[in-house]
């Protein structure tokens, strides 16, 4: 039963990074095409529409969301975003992926490198760390007053707001 669960785990990160890979060769491909990727360096003009689609511009997305990248991520390369109605999913070079919400506000973190602590509230990161202290996060989702936090001993914990643990779960 546990080499099910370390095949599954191993298949499961094998599945995200193809995906990262796909969607980074997409934006490769794109540029040799005239498309276009931003940087922090690159500044869009101002009054600039929003733009929707695959690759648009890092300038093109809320404030909030730019501002939550630069705190977290300064130091790692914005690599592909992708816009459309309902979200904007961010895409940075170590393969981690954010997903916002239209205005901005984050929903989804997912990463499989270190992810900073400095996204959580530290009522709910102590929560976090003294339930499974050496268990690193891989996704947090945003639930309205919740928190699904992904570890990756393949456990689920769901913390309120105040950093009251409400559950845990396997990670199916």
């Amino acid at each position: 039963m546990a080499n099910i669960r370390k095949i599954i785990s191993v298949l499961f990160v094998v599945s995200i990074y193809t995906g990262v890979l796909f969607a980074q060769y997409h934006y490769y491909d794109n540029e040799l095409q005239g498309g276009y990727q931003d940087t922090y360096s690159q500044q869009g003009q101002q009054g600039e529409a929003a733009q929707y689609g695959y690759g648009v511009q890092l300038s093109s997305i809320p404030q909030n969301a730019q501002n939550f990248i630069k705190q977290h991520f300064s130091n790692i390369e914005v690599t592909f975003i992708e816009r459309d109605w309902d979200d904007i999913e961010v895409y940075l070079e170590n393969g981690t992926q954010i997903d916002f919400f239209p205005n901005g506000d984050w929903k989804e973190v997912k990463s499989y490198a270190n992810m900073p602590s400095t996204i959580l509230p530290p009522n709910i990161m102590n929560t976090v760390k003294k339930t499974y202290p050496n268990a690193a996060i891989i996704q947090i989702e945003k639930q309205f007053t919740i928190f699904e936090i992904k570890l990756n001993n393949m456990m689920e914990l769901y913390v309120d707001n105040n950093g009251q643990l409400l559950g845990q779960k396997w990670d199916d």
